[in-house]
């Protein structure tokens, strides 16, 4: 049995569920008959997904140490060599534990608690003498040197390490030394550049005749990131962003509407929370619209329905043109031959970009205010023809390597 970490598809983020679902798919289609995923519901269940048997287990990072699915009591339990709880029975029992840490977890840049749960997670592999090997994700940065050097021994630990972006190869490459092999430690490209798209099963009619392929007018589409607009001020002092997201993302959606008046603008939200939640991307895409007026009054729509990531990879590959700062919104659209524009608010998006060759294509939120934000997308949206061409002859070599390094994987996970 292989089991998968940190990759859980109930959150919310369907950019998570992307690498979820991605790897699903790929260790299927490599053999695995048995795959156990960690979500955040109770104890064992059993389900299917796309005709793929998958069993699902609790793993939850709680103070309440008592309950079943305590991440903290399964890894106390495999230290004292016992299997008393379904994850620790379920880590016990795997030929390998795949983890991802969600793609960008593995640092302390999102605080203790998130940290830890990354550390813990891992530690549940290698206190039951299971193979470790993390999937392709970035890592670090670790601003506590001691949070580094617990986060390098458990990597000097793993079977084997994948990462998507250079800097996170060069750190692996620094904090190993002469530890590092690099037939154990891996460059990749991101796993949801392979997910399988699936038109949506249900769809507003009015989106419905948007999506079509004999449309009259350009379709761009738009991702508006809860974490950056909900609390704009927030944000921005927290990324250094050169100006409030919100501000950002109003003038790069005035100025594509203005500067094609025949173009029409599709709002995707890409992380699913209630509707008031600090992280939902359908708020943020609701405030956005009513500060638009009158321009985008006929000419925009909000996808509402919370749509899965793989039918969200579907809606991406219909459009004419993509910007988004949810990275993994982004790999959907640019993956599916659309040309799109990441919204960088960190280095991550640059270096996954960057991986696949498009690097050119990150807007730095950085470095840009309103303005130059607004001017930077109706130039990629002018460009669109030229980028598609390039995207054609990129996008056959990234899913074939994608393809290889999916057998790879599975060669480490036993397969």
């Amino acid at each position: 049995m292989i089991t998968l970490l940190n990759a859980a598809p109930d959150t919310g983020n369907q950019g998570v569920s992307a690498l979820c679902h991605a790897m699903v798919a790929g260790l299927a289609a490599r053999g695995a008959k048995a795959m156990t995923v960690a979500d955040h519901g109770v104890g064992l269940r059993h389900t299917d997904w796309n005709g793929t048997k998958v069993n699902l287990v609790g793993l939850t990072h709680t103070k309440r140490f008592w309950r079943a699915d305590s991440l903290r009591r399964a890894h106390a339990s495999l230290c004292l060599g016992a299997a008393h709880t379904p994850p620790a029975r379920v880590v016990a029992r795997s030929h390998a534990v795949l983890d991802i840490s969600g793609g960008d977890s593995f640092t302390d840049l999102y605080g203790p608690k998130r940290f830890r749960a990354m550390i813990l997670s891992k530690r549940l592999a290698l206190a039951a003498g299971v193979p470790l090997v993390l999937l392709p994700q970035k890592l670090g940065p670790f601003h506590d040197p001691a949070n580094r050097a617990e986060a390098v021994d458990v990597m000097r630990r793993a079977k084997a390490i994948w990462v998507r972006d250079a800097d996170s190869y060069a750190f692996l490459q620094d904090a190993l030394g002469a530890d590092f092999d690099p037939m154990r430690h891996r460059l990749g490209v991101d796993v949801a550049v392979a997910l399988p798209a699936r038109r949506p099963l249900a769809l507003d009619r009015a989106l419905t005749g948007w999506l079509t392929s004999d449309r009259s007018f350009p379709l761009a589409g738009l991702n508006v990131s809860g974490l950056l607009c909900n609390d704009p001020i927030g944000a921005q002092q927290t990324f250094g962003l050169a100006a409030s997201h919100l501000d950002q993302v109003t003038a790069l959606a005035s100025a594509l509407l203005q500067a094609d008046p025949k173009l029409r603008l599709l709002l995707i939200a890409h992380v699913h929370r209630p509707e008031g939640d600090p992280e939902s991307d359908l708020t943020a895409a609701k405030a956005l619209r009513a500060r638009l007026g009158d321009i985008g009054a006929e000419r925009v729509r909000i996808i509402e329905e919370r749509l899965p990531a793989m039918e969200l990879k579907w809606v991406l590959s219909q459009l004419d043109w993509f910007a988004g700062a949810r990275m993994h919104a982004t790999i959907g659209a640019f993956s599916s031959g659309v040309p799109t524009l990441g919204l960088g608010y960190s280095d991550k998006a640059y270096g996954v970009f960057a991986e696949c060759g498009i690097g050119d294509e990150v807007a730095d939120l950085r470095r840009l205010d309103a303005p130059m934000l607004a001017a930077r997308a109706v130039a990629s949206l002018a460009a669109r023809p030229a980028i598609r061409a390039d995207l054609a002859n990129r996008v056959a070599g990234l899913r074939a390597r994608a393809a290889r390094e999916m057998d790879a994987i599975a060669q480490q996970a036993g397969l």
